[in-house]
């Protein structure tokens, strides 16, 4: 098994980007929650299946949608154990900002087999995303910026992180966020080389 968790904060593309590669993938519901809410997706690509963390029956979703990192680590064991193959697709603004617990499960597995994709998306184009999600939802409040403005660089300190730790770091290109993470998946799932980056900012 190989994972993909693309990074970034509130408005960077995270979830535009991941249910571009469900699409892709033809990903459908494969595991539900108790109350029947979609816990994982299940796709296909090359004949290998990718796997989606969380529910994404709303505008934001992903691994923000599920209760804590303990069961996301866990979902990644979980499908590891059960399937020898495939890749984990996994996103979420909690999981942004720190190494922490999914970080240490990613360890465990493999950082070799594990890739953490930041996307490189400027603050104002990311404040402005949101505020353009929000009155598409109807929301016309104010935003408090503050919090988006804080986690900014929390992520790049995330990033640098990473790189200590000796993650594969691989930034997006947010101009074009769709067609490099799918290439990104396509390279993973064939074995293609991937050039990674070692630089901190």
């Amino acid at each position: 098994m190989k994972y993909l968790n693309i990074r970034g904060t509130s408005g960077t593309g995270k979830t535009h980007a991941t249910k571009a590669l469900m699409e892709y993938s033809e990903a459908v519901p494969y595991m539900h929650t108790e109350k029947g809410k979609p816990l994982v997706y299940k796709g296909q690509v090359m004949s290998i299946p990718v796997y989606f963390l969380g529910s994404y029956k709303t505008s934001c979703g992903g691994c923000d949608t599920i209760p804590s990192v303990k069961i996301v680590a866990g979902l990644l064991d979980t499908l590891t154990n059960e399937h020898e193959h495939g890749t984990i697709v996994f996103e979420g603004l909690m999981i942004s900002h720190m190494i922490g617990t999914v970080g240490a499960k990613l360890k465990e597995l493999g950082v070799e087999k594990s890739i953490l994709a930041f996307l490189d998306t400027d603050i104002e184009t990311a404040i402005q995303r949101v505020k353009d999600r929000r009155l598409a939802a109807g929301n016309t409040k104010p935003l408090n910026e503050d919090n988006t403005r804080k986690d900014h660089p929390r992520v790049i300190a995330a990033r640098n992180n990473a790189i200590e730790q000796g993650f594969q770091v691989y930034d997006i290109d947010h101009k074009n966020a769709v067609e490099v993470t799918k290439t990104l998946l396509n390279k993973m799932l064939s074995g293609e080389s991937i050039e990674f980056k070692s630089n901190k900012i």
